[in-house]
């Protein structure tokens, strides 16, 4: 079992449905004004779809790997990030990086984080180096009931050999009770934001605080909708190494983001990337599976 927090969520969640007039995208802030950024990134694409094969041989078949595709997207999201946190003169000790445990959300995480090489080279020590933080919160939602998490390691420290970044030592805010329904996600995610707000958010009000969540396609949708306020419909599909980003004010209760036509808005956002893949589908698809597939986002129709 991982190390978890004792400390229970009290900080309430804040939220705002983005109006169709607010379609312009804030992607700068000045580094005095004591803002929150919140990215939240689907992990890249993934080894077992682009090779089925891999599941029958595999130990822990419900922990893939990503593939060699995956492992370029994670790089070219650091890239992107990097050079926009340095226009934004962000410092690696304003930056925070969860991840899922999951090893593709690991492996993603690490991979973008060594791509921040801007960021990396201002750290003055270790005690300045991003380190990555396993959270137990975000991990994936088992829409499918394949007890996927039985195939996680019994905890971090086998994770760390092969991702020296990674701070095993870390207390995850809380570990989901599982099976989860549809409904009971959706409220671990209300959890997980409030969680995140309480503990990460407004730590100190002068200065700015960049997030960073890497995690899974349905935490993606229900962390923004958590967060925003916005129904399913309102908040595009997750690609692999897609980029939702969330800002607000240490004085405000309630987080922004693009509205789902903002051309180049951070609302799925994909434009970093130099290849989506084909094998790990963009996903919004809550909904009953004989139907569309299930999917739940935009109706393209609507752009």
């Amino acid at each position: 079992m991982p190390p978890q927090s004792d400390d229970p969520p009290t900080a309430e969640s804040s939220v705002v449905p983005q109006g169709e007039e607010e379609k312009e995208s804030a992607t700068t802030f000045d580094s005095t004004s004591g803002k929150c950024t919140l990215f939240i990134i689907r992990h890249g694409d993934r080894w077992d779809y682009q090779h089925p094969e891999w599941r029958k041989m595999a130990r822990r078949e419900g922990d893939p790997p990503l593939s060699i595709l995956g492992q370029e997207q994670a790089r070219q999201v650091g890239q992107f990030l990097d050079q926009m946190l340095v226009q934004e003169k962000i410092r690696a000790s304003q930056i925070t990086l969860l991840s899922s445990p999951f090893l593709r959300t690991v492996q993603t995480a690490h991979e973008l984080l060594g791509a921040m090489k801007c960021i990396n080279s201002m750290c003055t020590s270790s005690e300045d180096s991003i380190t990555i933080l396993p959270e137990y919160s975000v991990f994936e939602f088992d829409i499918l009931g394949q007890d996927l998490h039985t195939s996680l390691p019994p905890d971090m420290e086998e994770r760390k050999l092969y991702f020296p970044r990674l701070d095993s030592s870390y207390e995850t805010m809380f570990v989901p009770s599982l099976p989860e329904d549809q409904s009971t996600f959706f409220q671990r995610c209300e959890e997980s934001m409030k969680c995140i707000s309480q503990k990460f958010d407004h730590q100190d009000i002068k200065q700015n605080r960049v997030i960073i969540v890497v995690t899974h396609a349905a935490c993606c949708i229900g962390l923004v909708r958590a967060a925003t306020g916005l129904g399913l419909n309102d908040i595009n599909p997750a690609s692999p190494c897609g980029i939702y980003k969330l800002t607000r004010s240490w004085d405000e209760e309630k987080w922004k983001i693009d509205h789902y036509s903002c051309a180049d808005g951070f609302n799925g956002f994909t434009g970093h990337l130099e290849n989506i893949g084909t094998s790990t589908k963009p996903w919004n698809h809550f909904g009953d599976r004989d139907v569309d597939n299930g999917y739940t986002g935009p109706s393209p129709d609507r752009f």
